[in-house]
């Protein structure tokens, strides 16, 4: 009997049974590990990990899916990979596609790196990236966005501007380079707008009657001959020497309620003429040198002398200190005598009777008792530093009229070769001292540190300059001696009429260990050691109006400082005084043009080795220059020939004095005191409208009348729109 109920299907079991996931200790470490555990630094992968869901990275890589993701990677590509996109920042909208990047796709990239929104290009090629390559960029992705976030940098809007030429800069440029100089461009090249005309620095150069001090006799009536002249470093004042012994003070500023005419201090320093000044570097002590055949340092507060020199046994010729560490302590003196002393101001010395400055009016005219001064201590002597040399004693003859004794001073001993210039070099090499002499044109250089005390033997010096080729048939004595403003030029002012130029480095020929330093201290020289035949002079300075006859004609050098240019100053016979200016650059062109030529065999160093044997150096057309001699004693040769150039850029002072200009200093704001045997003091400033009035103005209503100016030649002041 069947059942009437039919039973239900049969169940179908087609699939493994589902049961709750099993948990094991790696997994519950895995996924329940507390926060306290995580480690702080978060690598690479797990950043990636964290930062897919952020909708701006996926906003920033947004591409279309690739038609194939093993299709090849160009080259183009594969050189871009590590190059990360920039940021774009573009409206949020929502996404159908997402390509983080640890995705296989690489997002296309722009070509320019400062495009700030991306838009994917047709023409951009996908290519397959390696998740682990995938990874590092992103990191490289993260630490640029902080770096960026927390200073961005600028980035440069346009390519960089080319600077504009000088000379296509208008009338400015022109102007500036009319001014400074310079070329156009490299090499030799044609300049439509030469260099700056030399008389620019020698132009502005005036004086009014005003500027005029009459030296005036304290002794009675009538006028006193001023010998010499020096400059304070710190202040505007200048001392005046004269031949009575006085020390005058003259305020030379441009804003003194005091004229330049009127003193502004005088005190007796002598019993007989001031030959020559200079001041300490602090100005509170002035050294003095007299035809009473001693020195003196004078104590500028008091105006009473601290120390008296008296070693020599003629009349002194010049005095300096010694710049640097000596802190005015260290004088060298020269003399007729033909030494050389150095004195120390720090050695103890006996106390001497003061002729001047009487003990009981010292208490009276001072207000306080004051020691009397003390006798210098010569701590070194250079006795016949110059002696004649046999050819010196050939041409006794022919030398005519030396450093004779006159103007009141002493007279000198017979045989005697006077020493009428010494000039100590800069700080750092002050142990140095250059000496020149009545003799010839030769310039000694000495180490001071060795001790010379012998009168009858000659002293030996580190070097000797050779004299220049034109002195062959006689010799000219040297007359004054400076250094320019970084002394690497060495300025003689010689009896032919021209101030030679010597450089300094150049004053030891060779190998010269006595002008290096070792330790800080340069080494010292030996006893006895023979003397190193040094270079002569490189160029010389020559004008009509310069005309050297006497020893008391002196130059000076004003330093480059406060916008000023260099200028050279030297007296002359001619009633005036002449400024070279010193920047070569001025005159390469006669120095490159003259030296071309010149050679070993024919230069002022074999001239001076074979003086006897060698002939006149041949050279071509234009490089001799004459040297024409007026006023000698004896008949020289109708012309001389150099074998050096010969530069003849200066300017003549004129109308400012009537008389032998002797000594000129520069002051301490560039305006210059000249002294003259007529017994004027005159000052002279610098005014381009002052100068070119005087110039052009004429001599109407008497306007020229007491003043100078600068003769410059008549084309100077014409205007631009008269020039032809």
């Amino acid at each position: 009997m069947s059942n009437p109920n039919p039973s239900s299907p049969p169940r179908l079991t087609n699939g493994k049974e589902r049961r709750n996931p099993s948990i094991t200790p790696r997994k519950f470490k895995r996924f329940f590990t507390p926060r306290s555990r995580v480690p702080s630094r978060i690598s690479p992968a797990r950043r990636a990990l964290q930062d897919l869901a952020v909708p701006e990275f996926n906003n920033r890589y947004q591409t279309p899916a690739p038609s194939s993701p093993l299709g090849p990677i160009s080259e183009q590509q594969a050189r871009d990979e590590n190059i990360d996109p920039l940021d774009a920042r573009v409206p949020k909208r929502r996404k159908f596609q997402h390509t983080p990047e640890s995705s296989p796709c690489r997002p296309p990239l722009t070509a320019d790196p400062n495009h700030r929104e991306h838009s994917p290009s047709p023409r951009t090629r996908q290519g397959l990236l390696s998740p682990i390559r995938s990874l590092h960029s992103s990191q490289e992705n993260l630490d640029s966005d902080e770096d960026e976030s927390e200073d961005e940098i600028p980035t440069q809007s346009g390519p960089v501007r080319r600077l504009a030429p000088l000379t296509s800069r208008g009338f400015a440029g022109q102007l500036a380079q009319r001014q400074l100089g310079g070329m156009p461009r490299a090499g030799r090249s044609y300049m439509s707008f030469p260099i700056s005309d030399w008389r620019i620095d020698t132009a502005d150069f005036y004086s009014k009657p005003n500027d005029v001090h009459s030296c005036n006799s304290h002794e009675g009536p009538g006028r006193c001959t001023p010998f010499c002249a020096a400059s304070c470093n710190r202040n505007s004042l200048v001392a005046i020497g004269d031949e009575e012994g006085r020390v005058r003070l003259l305020d030379s500023s441009n804003s003194s309620s005091e004229p330049f005419r009127k003193i502004h201090l005088c005190f007796q320093a002598h019993t007989n003429a001031v030959i020559d000044l200079n001041f300490s570097d602090d100005d509170y002590r002035l050294a003095t040198a007299s035809g009473d055949q001693t020195g003196r340092v004078i104590d500028m507060m008091t105006q009473t002398p601290i120390a008296i020199l008296q070693n020599h046994t003629s009349s002194l010729k010049q005095i300096r200190f010694q710049p640097g560490k000596a802190n005015g302590n260290v004088l060298a003196t020269s003399s007729r005598d033909g030494s050389v002393q150095i004195w120390d101001l720090r050695c103890a010395g006996p106390l001497v009777q003061d002729a001047i400055v009487h003990p009981e009016d010292r208490e009276t005219t001072l207000g306080f008792r004051r020691p009397p001064p003390k006798q210098g201590c010569s701590v070194n002597s250079l006795y016949r530093a110059h002696a004649r040399t046999s050819r010196q004693i050939q041409q006794g003859a022919l030398v005519g009229q030396g450093d004779t004794p006159s103007r009141r001073e002493l007279p000198a001993r017979a045989g005697d070769m006077s020493v009428t210039a010494i000039q100590f070099l800069p700080p750092g090499q002050e142990h140095l001292l250059l000496t020149a002499c009545e003799a010839d044109a030769s310039i000694k250089l000495w180490d001071i540190r060795s001790i010379h005390s012998s009168r009858q033997k000659v002293p030996s010096s580190l070097s000797e300059t050779a004299f220049p080729y034109s002195h062959h048939w006689r010799p000219f004595g040297i007359t004054s001696l400076a250094l320019n403003t970084d002394a690497s030029r060495l300025y003689a002012v010689c009896k032919d009429n021209t101030v030679y130029a010597y450089s300094t480095a150049h004053l030891i020929l060779g190998h010269a260990p006595e002008l290096s330093t070792r330790n800080g201290e340069p080494p010292r020289k030996r006893h006895n050691a023979a003397t190193h035949q040094g270079l002569g002079p490189i160029y010389g300075f020559r004008h009509p109006s310069l005309h050297v006859s006497s020893f008391y004609v002196k130059c000076s050098v004003r330093q480059a400082r406060d916008g000023k240019s260099e200028l050279l100053a030297v007296g002359s016979n001619d009633n005036c005084a002449v400024l070279f200016p010193t920047q070569e650059r001025y005159f390469r062109d006669d120095l490159s043009c003259t030296m071309g030529p010149l050679t070993l065999e024919n230069s002022t160093i074999a001239a001076a080795q074979e003086p006897s044997t060698s002939n006149r150096p041949i050279s071509s057309a234009g490089v001799r220059r004459s040297l024409f001699r007026a006023g000698s004693t004896v008949n020289p040769p109708s012309r001389l020939d150099d074998d050096i150039p010969i530069v003849r850029k200066g300017t003549p002072l004129v109308r400012g004095h009537f008389s032998e200009v002797g000594s000129a200093v520069w002051t301490s704001e560039g305006n210059l005191v000249a002294v003259d045997d007529y017994c004027m003091i005159r000052c002279w400033r610098e005014g381009r409208e002052e100068a070119a009035d005087l110039r052009t103005g004429g001599e109407t209503g008497g306007r020229r009348w007491g003043c100078g100016w600068a003769d410059v030649g008549e084309d100077w002041d014409v205007p631009d729109d008269d020039e032809d």
